[in-house]
């Protein structure tokens, strides 16, 4: 990797995000810290945006540090950046020259002359290896930084940065070191498309916290509560869930339901809900925070969430709310969708056919009306989510990929 005037010793890794921290991403924040609690050092963090109003989730590094922002960067550290590019210069003439010169996709000049305040960055706190959440913009940033930094780079792969936006996703790819995506679903999807080597990427399933999510005993009331938690997004199926909902109405089947989140879609939900008779048995509560999201999941006789493909064709990859539902030992209901199976296996709960109301009626009743069976569901769930998806597998295994990594390029 050769000498920069910015070094530490390279231990650490580092996460350049394209917004961080995000309420709905709080798989990237567990990973971060359970990456801090693994290795004893705290991962170095950036982002390239801030989270919007209402948007931001809980996040308290280790020693109170703060992500470094794109968008603090600006006019007003100039001559720092004047500094900073003559030093390069003089240490590596070449790679910095080359990599000014370099054709960037997705940056602009101005880009690439404030992108060595990241390369000091993470440089200056000891980071010997770059990682990053989703195929998005922040990726050729990556690529240009890993260029003049000399650092390596990976990219977790989850959804939407595959099956909706994928026209910049091969330039991205190109220059990781390795690649990790969440699904062997993804997996394959992603060799057949992009005609990728064998063993250029891995699979590393999100996990959850086992010991924030230990199982409780189900709620003992009179009917039976549905929870289904999720951003009111098209590809989450709330519609159709609601259909369903109504089906088992018209059956006699007594179900109180809390739809939780918040999103584009609510307000018709909501009116969707009042049109089939369902305004009295089920609630909207709106956004939590992931203490209360974790309560609402507690009061749940059966978690159900009914994944489909959105008209643009994003889709779920593995939702993590479901991995909670069932590391709290509640049965879940969900469809045989995208990568899904892959954790409700044969014996952990049940799934419907992707955009069925019918289909997901039917396993909405097995589960609610057969108790013997949901409770053999919900034990087999939790022993699932512990032996495939926990929180510090997922991190256990960025740590031993990035260290390979680092060591190939001091080869």
């Amino acid at each position: 990797m050769g000498f920069s005037p910015f070094m530490k010793p390279l231990t650490r890794l580092g996460y350049l995000l394209r917004t961080f921290p995000v309420l709905s991403e709080t798989f990237v924040a567990g990973e971060i810290l359970a990456v801090a609690e693994l290795t004893g050092q705290a991962p170095v963090v950036a982002a390239m945006h801030r989270p919007g109003e209402g948007q931001a989730g809980p996040w308290e590094m280790p020693a109170g540090k703060s992500p470094l922002y794109w968008r603090d960067i600006d006019k007003n550290r100039l001559p720092e950046l004047i500094l900073d590019w003559t030093r390069l210069l003089v240490s590596h003439p070449f790679r910095t020259a080359s990599s000014l010169a370099h054709q960037a996709p997705g940056l602009s000049l101005s880009d690439r002359f404030k992108a060595v305040a990241l390369s000091r960055y993470f440089h200056g706190h000891g980071v010997g290896h770059l990682h990053s959440h989703f195929g998005w913009e922040q990726a050729d940033m990556l690529a240009f930084l890993s260029r003049l930094s000399g650092l390596p780079y990976s990219l977790t792969l989850h959804a939407a940065d595959i099956f909706v936006d994928s026209a910049e996703l091969s330039r991205r790819m190109a220059g990781a070191a390795f690649l990790v995506t969440i699904s062997d679903f993804n997996k394959r999807l992603l060799h057949e498309h992009f005609a990728l080597q064998p063993g250029r990427v891995h699979v590393v399933h999100c996990g959850v916290d086992l010991s924030a999510f230990a199982p409780s005993p189900p709620p003992q009331s009179p009917v039976p509560r549905l929870v289904s938690l999720a951003r009111m997004v098209p590809k989450k199926g709330f519609g159709i869930l609601l259909q369903a909902l109504a089906l088992l109405r018209s059956e006699g089947i007594a179900v109180e339901a809390e739809l939780v989140g918040d999103g584009p879609l609510r307000p018709d939900l909501m009116q969707l809900a009042g049109e089939l008779g369902l305004s009295g048995s089920v609630s909207f509560p709106g956004a939590v925070t992931p203490d209360q999201a974790a309560s609402c999941l507690r009061r749940a006789d059966v978690a159900a969430l009914a994944c489909t493909v959105a008209p643009d064709g994003d889709m779920d990859g593995i939702p993590v709310v479901l991995m909670e539902a069932m590391a709290l030992g509640r049965p879940v209901v969900s469809t045989r969708l995208s990568g899904i199976p892959e954790l409700v296996a044969e014996g952990c709960g049940l799934l419907a056919e992707p955009g069925d109301p019918g289909s997901l009626a039917t396993q909405l009743r097995t589960m609610l009306t057969n108790t013997g069976f949901a409770r053999e569901c919900a034990a087999k769930g939790r022993h699932q989510v512990e032996k495939s998806f926990s929180l510090e597998a997922q991190a256990r295994r960025i740590v031993e990929l990035s260290a390979a990594s680092k060591m190939a390029a001091t080869r």
